[in-house]
């Protein structure tokens, strides 16, 4: 996976997220299926969402291949791909002691069976750590 702290690999702003969420949740969608997925009231113009979507084939976001007369746009990394990346990114930049809250907080605010869930995990990772020293 290309390494989302190469700052071409981040997006901004409210549109070009809901842009992204669009293509996460379709999985390819051409200008008309992201423009669909807005709200009508505040339905964005055709030209408006093909220049998002352009800007973030530039970024290194999403792929873009011809159908018929019309591009298809599809994302380069899953949802869970890119935040976690971007999450470790912001994570190898912090001192120790803010790295380690940092994740105090965000453990902290899970419910009960995604707390069992990373238990099981860690488990997994420290059996793998321990064949692997």
């Amino acid at each position: 996976m290309k390494r989302a702290n190469d700052k071409r690999l981040t997006f901004s702003g409210d549109l070009q997220g809901e842009v992204m969420a669009a293509i996460w949740k379709l999985g390819e969608a051409k200008v008309e299926d992201v423009r669909a997925l807005q709200p009508s009231r505040r339905r964005s113009g055709y030209t408006t969402i093909q220049t998002v979507l352009n800007r973030l084939v530039d970024r290194g976001l999403l792929t873009r291949s011809r159908t018929g007369h019309a591009f298809t746009y599809s994302a380069c990394f899953s949802e869970a791909e890119y935040l976690s990346q971007t999450i470790g990114d912001r994570l190898a930049e912090a001192s120790p002691e803010a790295r380690r809250k940092a994740l105090f907080n965000l453990v902290g605010d899970l419910d009960a069976s995604d707390l069992d869930e990373i238990t099981r995990y860690a488990a997994r990772v420290r059996r793998k750590r321990g064949r692997d020293a």
